[in-house]
């Protein structure tokens, strides 16, 4: 028998996590399908019933699950040949990754109201496990599974028996005990998860498949943090090493043990030469820490250069720092996304999270979490095939959680993220620049908010009218993100610090129900009025043609400001909640203003900035018609190596007196007030805590105060 190395042992809690996975997963699938999603022998079986049942429907989901665990193994074993010949220390965690998106995308169609939505959960879970399975099959030269434990009972208890051999030497049962408690202990965590996960399931239904995916999240961004800084370390190392006086006899003699060391350590390696966990009590520390607070993932970034998308992304989901030397978890893919960002191909997948709490309202408290996860591709034309100033953007999401504004009846929302659970292409479009950028032509299917009243300092704001659009755009069935429409805009730079831009969409339908118009954001519609959205702008500070909707550090360097005007009318019919009468038309004007008031250093970002924005609407039609707000921000104001900010903001929003029911009270302008700090502690950490506070909630007389995050990861 092989004796495991410390190193290799310390691998092994990598394998009861999975364990525990694979039992949660196994055991969820079948309370809520009847089917072992992870277990081939128990699905046969199940299969042979359901035969002799005469029950084809849930025969063809049962095979469809045995076929997609295996087409989840044999894939895997047809990538090692790849995985040989390239770089793979950030493959684990990439299947991993695959798992939590399988996992979420299974609880989705579970509840959708697909007709075979119970055959596309067990797919998914099937091929999540089949994955696992393929993926994670030995430790230390012993053959393991993660996701059933036929024949690990029979090796436990071979191997138990082998141990009192009166022919074993000292050394085979050392290795004998030592796969007696890796056995053992990936046992136990089968088992353990099994429990978990019907109880789970059996408490929260459907959502209870969320604790794997979780679980798996928490283990992805602790092994990675685990890499990370065991790499740092070797650096640190490396640069002591150099600066240490050569011709020592001590450092003769630190070579010859180092060889011999190397000679004497057994070459025993995981499968797929992963090997992420070299600091055991660590990584034991990471992966509980995780569990218990997922919401505080840490973003670990990679070691590349990436350029910043061409248009960033809207609010919530704008990078705050750029992507940076460190700018993603799963690092360089082997020098693969250094080699496609040199062609002009960018990708981003980014996971945010806000967490909020009502500590004070009328309704009882409420802890609601809104999670998004976003895949962006940005592809530049010009360096890939030599079409200059032509570019292709695409992104696509899932959503999902509690929306506590709606929970509190706020106006203002809490969160600019929340709106309604969904998964689907969010906006896509080709754009063509000529002369220097002067002039800018884009089509597709994108949203008007995301660039007409859409905040310019949003990502340092959490509530909605300033961490994304003002939010009485609505009024016009202007569409937000994600659910956006087919669209055409053009713009124009005439002189040096002014642009003029006009841009024609399809509003979103009359039925105001904006996601079931295109449920999935594959399939354009046109099922809304064409409208229109026009803006002018003035860039003092800096050329127009490089400002974009949202900023960063980078480009709040120096005194730099944007001052907008801006318009949107919807011809369509409107009608007025006090009049059964349609009206033609409705439109909304909006001002908005940007500003740095002071900087430390001219050419730096260190300083203070402003905003202010108003919107208006004619309040005859448009119960919201008024919107005002303004903030102050302060970047970098703790003397630290990190980047930080803290920012105030206000809200003040105003219901028409025009549209007030008969014998009701007149409506309260409700009130909001914000304040957040940015913080960016390590390369691998985004967290932003946050409290506000209203008055005057949805226009009565109660008050709320909401305190809680927003955390964020760059995959």
């Amino acid at each position: 028998m092989v004796v495991m190395s410390k190193n290799h042992w310390s691998d092994s809690w990598l394998y009861f996590g999975l364990a525990f996975v694979g039992g949660y997963c196994d055991a969820a699938g079948y309370v809520l399908a009847k089917t072992f999603t992870g277990h081939i022998t128990g699905t046969l079986v199940l299969a042979a019933i359901s035969i002799a049942a005469h029950d084809w429907r849930t025969f063809l989901r049962q095979i469809s699950g045995i076929a997609l665990f295996l087409t989840g193994l044999v894939s895997i074993l047809i990538s090692e040949r790849f995985i040989a010949r390239a770089p793979s220390r950030f493959l684990l965690p990439a299947v991993m990754s695959v798992q939590v998106v399988l996992i979420s995308t299974a609880y989705f169609v579970l509840t959708s109201h697909l007709a075979p939505k119970l055959g596309l959960f067990v797919g998914c879970m099937s091929l999540a496990l089949g994955l696992q399975n393929g993926a994670f099959s030995q430790s230390g030269g012993i053959s393991v599974h993660t996701t059933y434990l036929t024949g690990m009972i029979t090796s436990l208890l071979k191997t138990k028996t082998e141990r009192h051999s009166s022919q074993t030497t000292a050394r085979d049962k050392l290795a004998s005990d030592q796969k007696v408690s890796l056995l053992g202990g990936i046992w136990l965590a089968f088992v353990l998860g099994a429990t978990v996960g019907a109880a789970m399931v059996f408490w929260f239904g459907a959502p209870g498949v969320f604790g794997a995916a979780l679980l798996l999240l928490a283990m992805v961004i602790g092994q990675c943090v685990s890499r990370w800084r065991t790499e740092k370390r070797k650096e640190n190392r490396g640069n002591c090493t150099e600066d240490r006086p050569r011709g020592d006899g001590n450092e003769v003699h630190a070579q010859q043990s180092h060889s011999q060391y190397r000679v004497r350590r057994p070459l025993i390696r995981l499968r797929m030469q992963g090997g992420f966990c070299r600091h055991g009590r660590k990584l034991r520390f990471l992966f509980l820490l995780c569990c218990a607070l997922y919401v505080f993932a840490f973003p670990v970034r990679s070691q590349i250069v990436q350029v910043e998308p061409q248009e960033p992304l809207p609010g919530p989901d704008s990078h705050e720092t750029g992507q940076g030397p460190h700018g993603h978890l799963f690092g360089d893919w082997g020098g693969e996304r250094t080699r496609l960002a040199e062609r002009g191909v960018n990708f981003d997948f980014q996971y945010v999270s806000d967490s909020l709490w009502n500590l004070k309202s009328e309704q009882k408290d409420r802890f609601a979490s809104w999670n998004r996860f976003r895949g962006t591709v940005d592809i530049d034309f010009g360096a890939l095939i030599g079409q200059q100033g032509l570019y292709f953007h695409a992104t696509a999401l899932w959503q999902g959680g509690g929306n506590l504004g709606a929970y509190l009846g706020l106006l203002t929302s809490p969160s600019g993220m929340s709106s309604a659970n969904t998964c689907r292409l969010d906006s896509w479009w080709i754009e063509k620049r000529w002369l220097d950028e002067r002039v800018t032509a884009r089509v597709g299917q994108f949203a008007g908010q995301d660039f007409y009243g859409a905040q310019h300092y949003a990502a340092s704001f959490i509530f909605e009218p300033m961490g994304y659009a003002l939010g009485n755009l609505f009024t016009t069935l202007e569409s937000f993100d994600p659910p956006s429409t087919p669209a055409m805009e053009i713009r124009v730079v005439p002189l040096h610090n002014l642009y003029v831009k006009s841009m024609v969409l399809a509003a979103l339908a009359a039925v105001r129900s904006p996601f079931s118009q295109n449920p999935t954001g594959l399939v354009p519609q046109f099922n809304g009025t064409p409208m229109s959205v026009s803006e002018i702008g003035f860039t003092p500070g800096k050329k127009a043609s490089s400002v974009r909707a949202f900023d960063n550090v980078e480009t709040r360097k120096g005194y730099s400001g944007l001052y907008q005007f801006g318009a949107s009318y919807n011809p369509g019919k409107f009608t007025s909640p006090t009049s059964a009468t349609p009206r033609s038309g409705n439109y909304l004007l909006y001002w908005m203003a940007s500003q740095a008031l002071w900087r430390v250093d001219p050419r730096e970002a260190k300083g203070l900035d402003a905003t202010f924005a108003y919107d208006w609407s004619p309040p005859s039609i448009n119960r919201n018609n008024t919107l005002l707000t303004a903030g102050l921000r302060f970047n970098e104001p703790l003397p630290l190596h990190i980047h930080n900010t803290m920012s105030l903001g206000y809200v003040r929003n105003s219901l028409s007196p025009d549209i007030l029911p008969p014998g009701m009270s007149s409506f309260k302008t409700e009130q909001g007030v914000e304040f957040n700090a940015l913080l960016d502690p390590l390369p691998m950490l985004l967290l932003q805590p946050v409290i506000q506070y209203y008055a005057n909630v949805g226009g009565g007389r109660n008050r709320a105060v909401v305190f809680g995050f927003r955390t964020k990861v760059e995959f």
